[in-house]
């Protein structure tokens, strides 16, 4: 799938996702301004018959379908002709409430305008945390006119008791986040999956690329020396069978790069576990480089700090992250290379730094070169020969050792990987 189809499938998923998102939130709040509003009409009809039995109580058949208010969202009142007794009001709000099923809890008081304060105030149940009312407070004139008795009702768990009626579209809510959640995560292990399967094609191809190379080498020379009347040119003998051993020996050094993968990622890698002076294995690494690097009119410079140099570790993987390290630094370096290493103490640590003048790593491939089979990409070119295994074999093996690793780097400027590992006083 091309990287075009990919990133359309993300935007379509994206506005998707957005799209029922923002319609699941709209049907909730539609939903609760539905139930708000049915609440409130069973709470007004169900006050409109108390204060009607209250005025029948009192023989007036005043109507009071006008003058229920509902001053709050939460807080209710109604008018009536007379104080009402609080034991009979109470039994009246049970009754109807329970008739029109409002089951919330709720505070009430009555109200006598003669001596403009609450008389009374009761609750359906045990008193809640939330408490409106003070017994004798007067209310704002706005509230309560004057003119006026009144009966008070505040539900004070309004909002919880609407939500509860609404556990069928909590739920459905859940269940669409759930829904949403498993989407993107198989959005992200099929782009995960795509670049693993980049990377492994890239591995193969270059796999394929590195072995086909010295094959091809071997086959000519073999067949150099299949020729009639070679026999008689044992310098060319010689030659070619140089050749042949060379690429053989190329050939095997790769073989041994995968193999040593194959063993790191096995379920418990064996170590040695020996005293290990790594101002040794670095003036061992540098006289295997140095070589190659004068070949290319380079330098090589050492500036050895350290007081304590040895960790306990394997000899042969520590002496093979330096030279990892060290040949990438002259691999990576287009102009003529000037290396530099440098170790110091930091508390119980050894600090290498290797530094080179190289091409540089972008900042965006950074947090990448470490993964297996990883390499920063260069299009179509293949000037540079490599499985992607180096680094991510240094990183294993540092870590295996109880350090860590870091790189600074700035394209065409060159990098610097820091390795620290613990060490023995």
């Amino acid at each position: 799938m091309k990287n075009r189809d990919i990133r359309w499938i993300l935007i379509i998923a994206a506005f998707a996702i957005a799209g029922l998102i923002l319609m699941q939130v709209n049907f909730i709040n539609k939903a609760f301004e539905l139930n708000a509003n049915q609440f409130n009409d069973k709470v007004s009809l169900a006050l409109i018959t108390v204060a009607e039995q209250v005025n029948k109580n009192k023989r007036d058949s005043t109507s009071s379908i006008e003058a229920v208010e509902q001053v709050t969202e939460d807080y209710f009142t109604v008018n009536v002709n007379d104080t009402v007794n609080h034991r009979f009001l109470e039994n009246l709000l049970h009754l109807e409430f329970s008739k029109y099923g409002v089951e919330a809890d709720y505070q009430y008081v009555i109200y006598d305008c003669f001596a403009d304060s609450i008389i009374w105030k009761g609750y359906s149940n045990k008193p809640g945390e939330e408490d409106l009312f003070t017994v004798n407070r007067s209310l704002p004139s706005y509230v309560l006119p004057k003119d006026s008795h009144k009966i008070g009702v505040y539900f004070p768990g309004k909002k919880q008791y609407i939500l509860s009626q609404m556990n069928v579209f909590v739920f459905s809510g859940i269940g669409l986040f759930v829904i949403i959640c498993f989407f993107v995560y198989i959005l992200y292990i099929i782009l995960k999956q795509k670049k693993l399967s980049e990377i492994k094609s890239d591995f193969i191809n270059n796999m394929t690329h590195e072995f086909k190379t010295p094959i091809s080498t071997i086959n000519l020379s073999a067949d150099a020396l299949g020729k009639p009347g070679i026999e008689k040119n044992p310098e060319r003998i010689s030659r070619y069978a140089q050749i042949i051993k060379d690429e053989g020996l190329r050939l095997r050094n790769h073989v041994d790069k995968i193999l040593e993968i194959a063993v790191l990622d096995a379920d418990t890698p064996k170590f040695k576990s020996e005293p290990v002076d790594m101002h040794e294995q670095i003036n061992k690494a540098v006289e295997i480089i140095r070589i190659k690097i004068e070949e290319r009119n380079g330098k090589l410079e050492t500036n050895i700090h350290a007081e304590y140099t040895v960790v306990k570790g394997d000899a042969d993987h520590l002496s093979n992250i330096l030279l990892n390290l060290l040949g990438n630094a002259l691999k990576y370096t287009e102009k003529e290379p000037h290396i530099r290493i440098n170790t110091k103490n930091e508390g119980k640590y050894m600090v290498i730094s290797i530094s080179d003048n190289g091409i540089g790593i972008p900042k965006k491939y950074k947090k990448y070169i470490f993964n297996k089979f990883y390499r920063v990409s260069t299009g179509n070119v293949h000037n540079v020969k490599g499985f992607g295994l180096g680094l991510y074999y240094v990183n294993k093996i540092v870590k295996s050792h109880g350090g860590s690793i870091t790189v600074e780097s700035e394209p065409n400027k060159g990098s610097t990987f820091s390795i620290k590992l613990p060490v023995i006083k």
